[in-house]
């Protein structure tokens, strides 16, 4: 691949329905990205369903040892602003920007966070442009309204492709946008999917 080095996902995942027995889980996307000839992209992959959990792994994936992966994967449900760790909405549990920015603020530097979730980036500009400057982070990305799990699996693929491909810069990430807009526009549209990039 044409990029400098591989880029590895790290996936923080929370419940997606209410059931403990369904096994919808974004892991078979993780692993066909693995598998793949072309970019075998290693992942960590965590159940977490408390804020404790959320907090200590979010804080383990800044570490040093885990610079190889980059990519931040936030599998929750969610609304405008917020991700919703355990089934059953706000109530059960929220995770803020503000609280993310405190945990990742200065640490996130050469790092991208997908927010994996309905609505969480279906907020002002101006909001995810100061959580960038906070946490250093070259870009975040995610949905502006309620996405279909299914769809919204497939178009992470090719975004997770593309981002082998490209370094982790502006010009890089300038580069994974353009693609994601070529190759599969009228799913973006439909996902309301957003980039914004650190300036």
């Amino acid at each position: 691949m044409s990029s400098s080095k591989v880029k590895g996902v790290f996936c923080l995942e929370g419940d997606w329905e209410n059931d403990l027995k369904s096994r919808t889980s974004v892991g078979p996307v993780l692993e066909l990205l693995e598998r793949s000839s072309s970019t075998k992209v290693p992942f960590i992959r965590r159940d977490v369903g408390t804020l404790t959990e959320f907090d200590y792994y979010v804080g383990k994936w800044t570490q040093r040892k885990y610079d190889r992966y980059p990519v931040l994967y936030l599998g929750f449900h969610g609304s405008p602003g917020r991700l919703h760790v355990g089934y059953g909405g706000p109530e059960k549990g929220s995770v803020d920007l503000s609280r993310l920015e405190s945990l990742l603020a200065g640490r996130c530097k050469r790092r991208i966070i997908h927010f994996g979730s309905c609505g969480t980036l279906d907020i002002h500009g101006n909001r995810i442009r100061s959580f960038l400057g906070r946490t250093g982070a070259l870009a975040v990305c995610g949905y502006k309204s309620q996405v279909d799990w299914m769809l919204s699996a497939a178009f992470e693929i090719i975004l997770f492709y593309e981002l082998q491909y490209n370094a982790l810069s502006r010009q890089g990430m300038e580069r994974v946008k353009q693609a994601v807009r070529d190759q599969i526009p009228r799913l973006r549209k439909q996902l309301c999917f957003r980039m914004v990039i650190a300036g």
